[in-house]
């Protein structure tokens, strides 16, 4: 048995594929798909710049019967769709190969991890390409990765930018401007990347006590010391991305 990560290629024809290219910006989370008698029922958050486009676009394609919505907050809105099952899904109930949720698509590409031997893997991947997807493994047997793919492109691009030197050369206003997204997208998806590299660090055993490196005591995170560096006034250096709050490819 072995667990493996697919990077795929939604097909052109798929729902879910051509919800997420209509809103390039927006990050499409299906938490789980289950079969209904009138159809099947995929429960979906959707979250970033494009998120109200995306749920636009689920309410006006053909292929979705109907769409409610289950809550709206701040910066995510959870929805049921009631539609045909996603090429993934369809596939592997047809492999018969078990798959792992949630399963993160953007701008037509998708992470999806599943779980079974190399025989019935090869025949998911045979069937995921008759649908018309384009199938890529990422690795396989790995640790899951600490951040998704578009935490990690935020927060490179956050580090690449200075908003964690000490002083901070980028505010939190002007990172979300570059990346044209919302400021509480940034401040949300930042803060939540920050929490899981924290829990993983603190899960390894490594120890925050200066005393064990041999070197002076530092804050665990740039920024996050008592006293803060003037962000010009809007407020974005407050308790690094907590000032406003707070999410692999297929």
């Amino acid at each position: 048995m072995s667990r493996t990560r697919l990077r795929l290629g939604l097909p052109d024809d798929s729902w879910l594929g051509e919800v997420s290219r209509s809103a390039p910006d927006a990050t499409l989370t299906v938490t789980g798909t289950v079969a209904a008698d009138e159809s099947d029922v995929t429960a979906l958050t959707a979250a970033g710049v494009d998120r109200a486009a995306a749920v636009d676009a689920l309410r006006d394609h053909d292929d979705v019967d109907r769409i409610e919505t289950v809550e709206r907050g701040r910066t995510e809105t959870v929805v049921r769709v009631t539609a045909p099952a996603p090429s993934y899904v369809a596939a592997a109930r047809r492999a018969g190969v078990p798959f792992e949720f949630p399963v993160e698509v953007s701008d037509g590409l998708a992470t999806l991890v599943v779980v079974d031997d190399r025989e019935r893997l090869s025949a998911l991947g045979r069937r995921l390409a008759a649908a018309g997807a384009t199938v890529e493994s990422a690795g396989g047997d790995d640790p899951d990765p600490i951040l998704t793919e578009s935490q990690h492109e935020l927060v490179r691009a956050a580090v690449e930018a200075g908003y964690y030197d000490t002083p901070r050369e980028c505010t939190l206003t002007e990172l979300a401007d570059d990346r044209e997204i919302a400021k509480s997208t940034c401040s949300e998806t930042l803060h939540r990347a920050e929490g899981q590299v924290l829990r993983r660090f603190v899960e390894n055993g490594t120890s925050f006590d200066a005393a064990d490196s041999g070197t002076e005591a530092a804050p665990a995170v740039a920024g996050s010391s008592v006293e803060e560096v003037d962000d010009g006034g809007d407020g974005d250096a407050r308790r690094g991305s907590d000032a406003t709050g707070v999410t692999a490819t297929e």
